[in-house]
């Protein structure tokens, strides 16, 4: 079902931050490709989720 979907296969699954999100934006960095993320301003090293997909970018929210 995530086959031609591969920001889907991310949803759910936890990472850190090795970019700050400022402005609502961001960068992150799966296995060997860069991802647009869409979130709250938080600085490095903070744990997020993966919460959806938005076009070309991942959703995220804090890690609680």
């Amino acid at each position: 079902p995530t086959l031609n979907k591969r920001g889907s296969q991310y949803i759910d699954r936890i990472f850190t931050l090795n970019e700050p999100i400022t402005d609502g934006v961001g960068r992150l960095r799966v296995d060997d490709t860069g991802w647009r993320i869409i979130g709250p301003d938080l600085p490095v090293g903070e744990k997020i989720r993966v919460t959806g997909v938005d076009g070309t970018a991942l959703v995220v929210e804090k890690k609680e």
